[in-house]
């Protein structure tokens, strides 16, 4: 098209030859995802906050979502300002992630207030725990749920079998729901150390983010060489109380923990 949109707009894009000296960008400027053509060379769309971009360049790398197992948003922001990109021809891609973020940010808020931390705003608290707990998109039911904290998963790799991410309530392994919470915040222990499980793997094992990337190693051990209560990850013995403050049974055993936010869990 003439204007450099896209079909089906209800909204022209804004002349890119120079004519609006309100517009910041040219049909010359360089996309900056792809750096490799020119705005002018493609169908662009320009953002809420105002950026333009190509059209295509914006759907594939918010497609293509956020990277290895841990959820995060980053990838939904302008790359030039950091606001979260909108625009009409996005909404079906857009709207989910956005959920999903609405999902994440409410259980984050609600572990915070039970963990007992406050501050004088909602953005800020929103942005602590965000960068303080780890939650992951179960592939079964398309949830958000918790998985420890981000610290802990710090050393894990990028490689993981989407399948493999099951929530609690998900899991093949029973327990009761909670009858504050339902079923959002159920999780269980990691098999191989005193962590909460990320992973559900083989359809009746636990893990941990550390201990799944260890996956080989631990289960050829036999279950009366694993260490005991304490277990850092990776089934390293440890001193000092059970960080799940919870009694539970051997390492190498499964357990369901329960509500996660009625138990105020600490971890690793």
């Amino acid at each position: 098209y003439p204007c450099y949109g896209n079909a089906g707009e209800e909204e022209c894009l804004p002349c890119l030859k120079n004519c609006n000296e309100d517009v910041k960008q040219d049909a010359d400027d360089m996309c900056v995802i792809c750096f490799t053509e020119s705005l002018g060379c493609a169908p662009c769309i320009q953002l809420r906050c105002g950026h333009i971009l190509h059209t295509e360049c914006v759907s594939d790398i918010i497609s293509a979502g956020w990277v290895g197992p841990r959820v995060t948003f980053g990838f939904i922001g302008c790359p030039i300002c950091k606001k979260i990109m909108s625009h009409p021809y996005l909404e079906d891609i857009l709207n989910p992630l956005l959920a999903l973020k609405t999902d994440v940010e409410t259980k984050s808020m609600m572990r915070l207030k039970y963990d007992g931390i406050h501050f004088d705003t909602v953005e800020e608290g929103i942005e602590y725990a965000l960068n303080k707990y780890a939650y992951y998109q179960c592939y079964r039911c398309r949830k958000a749920y918790y998985g420890g904290e981000v610290q802990c998963q710090a050393a894990a790799g990028d490689e993981f079998n989407p399948e493999d991410l099951v929530c609690g309530g998900c899991s093949n392994i029973s327990q009761e729901v909670c009858p504050k919470h339902g079923s959002d915040y159920l999780e269980y222990k990691c098999r191989y150390c005193c962590s909460v499980a990320v992973f559900f793997c083989f359809g009746n094992t636990h893990f941990c983010t550390p201990c799944h990337d260890d996956f080989v190693r631990l289960r050829s051990m036999k279950k009366d060489t694993l260490p005991q209560c304490p277990v850092g990850p990776k089934a390293v013995q440890m001193e000092g109380p059970c960080p799940l403050e919870v009694s539970h049974p051997p390492t190498g055993e499964e357990f369901a923990l329960g509500c996660g936010i009625c138990r105020n869990v600490q971890t690793f």
